[in-house]
């Protein structure tokens, strides 16, 4: 799910309007369509199981379009890990066994779970209900106006779970982790689908173009909330915690949610802090206020944050609400959770402070323009 997720439009108002007459309920059909991509994963898992490779044998699953998302995340991170290390450090690990040295590319894992990879891709491929499984998922967090081309991806290699790239209407999902683990992996799976269904609903919003370019302040807590709402929102839809037989890779990540949920105030806190520095300290390294909330760095934390707002709006007002927020600006999620526990007073709510409320409020006049 670990995704680094490209910027949503967002600003809006705060009111105590409830959004129940506002949005339609979701279709019963998904518009979605889902493309699997097992070339690279199995290419590179066969060529694991032989002595020797040659030079063209390298060169075509270098180039191979999963190879290639792997290469651009991990890039992202290791600056030592491009195309030729990518080659090198496959023709090691399959002749030798090993890698000696910086690994970038993570595949003494993916040999140690040789076995469990190459079973899962096979239960892939012919479990007839895998897409069905995951739209069964998203569906009724996703309005009825949604449709595209998604490809799903499936990698081994790197230190992400699931990632998606740019603009691309795809999400990838590294199986070295998941082990033989396939209702984790629909959960997975899932999270990551409901990003692509994000993106769409963004590129369908009508903008209001503005002469003036937003303020830097204006645009580093966009930065933030944006992904409060993407990463919260992914985090139900893939949740963990409904697992009622949990395999590994699955107990994982339920005590992830699980350790966050005993500290939910201390991470809004936490959030709450980089909000602050991000709109009022000009100087604010925005990279690194996005590493401490949404990477695992610090485990994640606002991911779990934007989980608890999003449980409590579906709690109060219904899943098809969340589904609206796809045509929304992301700020309305924000909107719609202070509304929610301004009219509950005598719930127990976490709030956000007046200094964040104040923020919000203060976007207002960017609502609909970014």
């Amino acid at each position: 799910m670990k995704s680094t997720f490209l910027l949503f439009a967002f600003i809006g108002l705060f009111c105590r309007q409830s959004f129940s007459r506002e949005i339609q309920k979701p279709s019963p059909k998904s518009g979605i369509e889902i493309q699997l991509d097992f070339e690279s994963a199995k290419a590179i898992t066969a060529l694991l199981t032989k002595p020797k490779t040659t030079d063209a044998e390298l060169d075509r699953i270098a180039k191979l379009y999963g190879s290639q998302q792997l290469i651009k995340k991990v890039s992202g991170y290791d600056k030592t890990a491009n195309e030729t290390v990518f080659k090198q450090t496959l023709r090691e690990i399959t002749e030798s066994g090993t890698v000696k040295g910086n690994d970038p590319f993570d595949w003494k894992a993916v040999k140690s779970q040789l076995s469990g990879i190459r079973q899962l891709i096979n239960q892939l491929e012919t479990k007839a209900t895998f897409v069905e499984d995951v739209k069964n998922r998203i569906l009724p967090y996703s309005p009825p106006n949604i449709n595209g081309k998604v490809r799903a991806c499936f990698l081994v290699g790197g230190g992400s779970l699931g990632f998606t790239l740019g603009n691309e209407d795809t999400f990838n999902v590294a199986l070295q982790k998941i082990g033989d683990d396939y209702e984790g992996l629909v959960n997975l799976v899932a999270h990551e689908l409901y990003h692509s269904v994000q993106q769409i609903g963004e590129r369908n919003r009508q903008l209001e173009k503005s002469a003036a370019e937003p303020p830097k302040p204006v645009s580093n807590a966009y930065f933030l909330l944006a992904n409060l709402w993407s990463e919260g929102t992914a985090n139900l839809v893939g949740e963990f915690v409904k697992s009622k037989n949990p395999k590994e890779f699955s107990r994982q990540q339920q005590d992830d949610y699980a350790r966050n949920g005993e500290r939910a105030r201390q991470n809004f806190a936490l959030f709450e802090s980089l909000l602050f520095s991000a709109f009022h300290d000009p100087a604010a390294d925005m990279g690194e206020l996005y590493n401490i909330a949404f990477t695992t760095a610090f485990d994640e934390t606002s991911y779990y944050t934007g989980y608890r707002m999003a449980k409590v709006i579906e709690q109060y007002r219904g899943k098809e609400v969340l589904a609206g927020l796809i045509n929304q600006d992301p700020i309305e999620f924000c909107r719609l959770y202070v509304a929610i526990y301004k009219q509950n007073p005598d719930k127990n709510l976490i709030r956000f402070s007046s200094s964040t409320e104040a923020i919000l409020a203060k976007l207002d006049e960017w609502k609909g323009k970014l």
